[in-house]
């Protein structure tokens, strides 16, 4: 009952609810779905195709769970009551999509937290971003660093504000950003950089929201083919600020002799609160997050003793947002110029700090504002010793924005058996992630693999398991009650195919040669969950009968 309560009270729908009178006007919008997309030229140009990355990102609603451990793993501090009666908020995020039908999530990745998709190019370049507002405010996506014309400023004043500055619920438009010289590095700065880019409708409260992330530009003479920077093993993030979820209404954070002279209504009447009382809502409300978490659950700071790890810093907040980050265990170089171990930070700031890692252990990193720190802005960073495999060194786990890492379907394992006393049959063991919708009701739900030209479809019921005849589907982390529904985004699944049909297919896809595992096998398998197509690759390893 309380959680119920909590949710209630931290839905953005009820911020200016309080009274009718004193309610803020109605956001404005440039563009609504009936327009279409308008976007899409630079000065009035298409930009030419074989420059430009083009990423299709949607504005939606989510429950944001701040603590999503439900305890802390780092310092071990009891959560304040005011979190614990209230861990999850109303948020509208950036979320990317493989197509542009945006039917198909890419999967998150775990550091990056409430983030947006990191958006990447060298310079002189060009980013095509296609935002579609699936949310119920306008919204719309204002980039730092980077060059635009009026309509991809995305961000809306007076008095000529251009189309893409507030995007209408259902709407849709494409931003063209120009990574020229002057968004890249200088010679004499590090090989990439990073801008923040946000929502810009209305300014603060957007932000709050977690309508932010950002773009990296890399130098096009010290970049490997694929853009990343040639002198850096792996990439690392972190953005600093204070969430306010306090619910008050814009009037109780007025200075006491500005305050209006009605005061806010509530169910019972008007709602009479003391000076005092707004500022402990207001600290209680406050939520201390690096990368929209706090008191120690960021989790996937890891790196591997020896590489040179690029940490993209940023700050963003109010007047109370000024932070310091520190690691324990391990220095940097600020900006390519002074070694540190803390680099201070401002709303709004951008700042790079290169560590070579070379001091295994689990590190405390956090902000070294006392408050700060004892609210909870704090996680932990790992360095693994060389003589372990550690973390992984794939580019597309250790780099931000790969078109390669915009995976929607991942497969954390792929296990063959092959019965001795058969030899026209077989089974395969596969675990893995897809997306689906937030929230994702999955009972009786279509879910349809296609391994070559065989299809078999699987319909779970609420527990979350379907058997047929050619095998069986098992969703792991859906709800035990009701439908069986999914939130987070992410699906969780164990998937058994068996059988003959099953076994020809593997013998044609030539992961089974003469009656074994071919020496480098590799499954392709494709999922189809209601309207979206997932593809993903796995390599097979063989169990014992």
């Amino acid at each position: 009952m309380l959680l119920s309560l909590s949710l209630a009270l931290s839905h953005p729908h009820t911020r200016a609810a309080d009274n009718s009178d004193s309610a803020p006007p109605p956001l404005p919008v440039t563009v609504t779905p009936e327009m279409g997309d308008v976007g899409g030229k630079f000065f009035g140009k298409v930009p030419d195709p074989q420059k430009v990355h083009h990423y299709y990102i949607a504005a939606e609603p989510e429950l944001w769970n701040f603590v999503p451990e439900g305890q802390d793993p780092v310092c071990g501090k009891a959560f304040p009551s005011s979190l614990l009666l209230n861990r999850v908020s109303w948020k509208i995020r950036y979320i990317q999509y493989a197509d542009p039908q945006f039917s198909a999530r890419v999967l998150p990745t775990e550091r990056l937290g409430i983030l947006g998709p990191v958006l990447r190019g060298t310079t002189g370049e060009y980013l095509a971003v296609t935002v579609l507002n699936r949310s119920w405010r306008p919204i719309s996506m204002h980039p730092h660093g980077a060059h635009y014309d009026k309509d991809s400023e995305g961000s809306f004043y007076k008095p000529n504000p251009g189309l893409g500055a507030a995007i209408a619920p259902g709407a849709r438009f494409t931003y063209i950003w120009h990574l020229d010289e002057a968004s890249g590095p200088r010679p004499d700065e590090p090989s990439s950089k990073a801008w923040l880019y946000h929502s810009h409708v209305a300014g603060d409260e957007d932000i709050n929201l977690g309508m932010f992330g950002f773009l990296i530009v890399t130098d096009p003479k010290r970049a490997r083919p694929d853009g990343t920077p040639k002198d850096v093993d792996r990439e690392m993030a972190a953005v600093f600020n204070i969430f306010d979820e306090s619910n008050l209404p814009d009037s109780d954070n007025d200075e006491p002799d500005e305050r209006p002279a009605k005061a806010p209504t509530g169910p019972t009447g008007p709602i009479q609160r003391t000076w005092s009382e707004i500022q402990q809502f207001t600290e209680e409300g406050e939520r201390h997050a690096i990368n929209g978490r706090t008191f120690g659950n960021l989790a996937g700071l890891e790196m591997n003793q020896g590489e040179h790890v690029r940490w993209y810093l940023f700050g963003l907040g109010s007047e109370k947002d000024f932070h310091t980050a520190h690691w324990h265990g391990e220095r940097v170089v600020e900006d390519g110029r002074r070694r540190t171990d803390v680099v201070e930070l401002l709303p709004a700031s951008m700042k790079i700090a290169d560590m070579q890692a070379d001091n295994p252990g689990s590190w405390l990193f956090h902000c070294h504002v006392a408050d700060h720190m004892e609210s909870g802005m704090y996680a932990k960073f790992v360095v693994y010793p060389s003589d372990v495999t550690g973390a992984s060194r794939d580019p597309r786990a250790a780099f931000f924005g790969m078109p390669e890492a915009a995976q929607t379907l991942h497969f954390q394992s792929a296990e063959l058996t092959l019965p001795p006393s058969d030899a026209n049959t077989c089974e395969l063991n596969v675990s893995g992630q897809v997306t689906v919708p937030d929230p994702y009701p999955s009972a009786g739900r279509s879910f349809t693999v296609e391994l070559g030209s065989q299809k078999i479809t699987f319909h779970p019921d609420a527990s979350g398991i379907s058997v047929g005849d050619g095998g069986m589907l098992v969703v792991k982390n859906g709800s035990l009650y009701g439908n069986g529904v999914v939130t987070g985004g992410t699906l969780h699944f164990d998937l058994t195919l068996k059988g003959n049909a099953v076994r020809r297919e593997l013998e044609k896809a030539r992961v089974i040669e003469d009656g074994q595992l071919a020496s480098k096998p590799m499954l392709h398998l494709n999922l189809v969950v209601g309207d979206a197509h997932h593809t993903g690759a796995a390599d097979v390893k063989l169990l014992p009968p």
